[in-house]
């Protein structure tokens, strides 16, 4: 008798553990302007080391520890964006544009 209420508690008690929220923000990376998938870019929760990256497609799916949050979305030579999210998100399509290209100045030559 004992045995089987310690089993019912033990069991009851991991339930409690994987009980825990867990909210799952996915979506799809692509390019602004030529709208093709990013794979590879970078999804991470705001803030914490908890991150994914997209797939050949663009898609990405993160699990997340608590309700809302933000995420940030970034891409070698594009721009980092934040986004929010409230529970379980679907972020449809997250453009990433280019980052502009700092213009060098030329120097005149002295033509004295």
């Amino acid at each position: 008798m004992k045995l089987k209420n310690f089993l019912t508690i033990c069991v009851f008690l991991s339930f409690l553990t994987n009980a825990k929220t867990q909210t799952i923000v996915s979506g799809t990376v692509m390019d602004e302007k030529i709208n093709v998938p990013l794979p590879g870019a970078i999804i991470t929760e705001k803030g914490t080391t908890n991150g994914t990256t997209s797939d050949f497609d663009g898609n990405f799916s993160l699990k997340i520890t608590g309700e809302s949050g933000k995420i940030e979305v970034s891409y070698l030579r594009y721009t980092t964006i934040t986004l929010s999210f409230d529970g379980d998100s679907d972020l449809g399509t997250i453009s990433l544009s280019t980052k502009k290209k700092k213009k060098k100045k030329k120097k005149k030559k002295n033509t004295n």
